[in-house]
Formats: C-alpha cells, sequence, structure tokens
C-alpha cells in the first residue's frame, strides 16, 4: 500500500517538475542542450551561435515539452477533484 502512495507521488510531482526543466533548458539554452546531447548520445551535430535553423527546432521542442508537462498537471489535477 505504501509503494503505491510513493510511486503516485513520483509520478505526479516529480515527473512533471523533471520535464518542466528540461523544456525550460531547451527553450532558454539550445546550443548547450545541443552540446550536452552530442556529446552524450551523438543524436544531434554540433552546432553553433549562428544556426538558427537548429535552434528554432529545439526551442519548438522545448515549447512542446512544456505544453505537454501542462497538460499532464492539469490532467493530473482533475483526476485529484
Amino acid at each position: 500500500m505504501l509503494y503505491r502512495i510513493v510511486a503516485g507521488i513520483l509520478l505526479y510531482l516529480i515527473l512533471p517538475v523533471i520535464w518542466i526543466s528540461l523544456g525550460a533548458v531547451m527553450m532558454l539554452k539550445p546550443v548547450r542542450f545541443a552540446h550536452f546531447i552530442h556529446e552524450n548520445f551523438v543524436l544531434l551535430p554540433q552546432i553553433g551561435q549562428q544556426d538558427s535553423g537548429w535552434k528554432a527546432l529545439i526551442r519548438l521542442a522545448g515549447a512542446a515539452l512544456l505544453a505537454f508537462a501542462a497538460h499532464f498537471v492539469w490532467k493530473a489535477a482533475q483526476l485529484l477533484r
């Protein structure tokens, strides 16, 4: 029983905080985020400050992640009513 309570807290409190944090980093520091992904996972090419297309794409993905987190929090709040 206690395990289910802890799992619910993890799911509904900690995951949205992680998604919001990641989305904010993607929107505010897209070059740093791309370098992090490139150095650790080699999924994105190295980008510079002048690569506006990649920066816009990363910012758009960050905005989508923020919207997903907001939707998740909204639905979780409706469940608790």
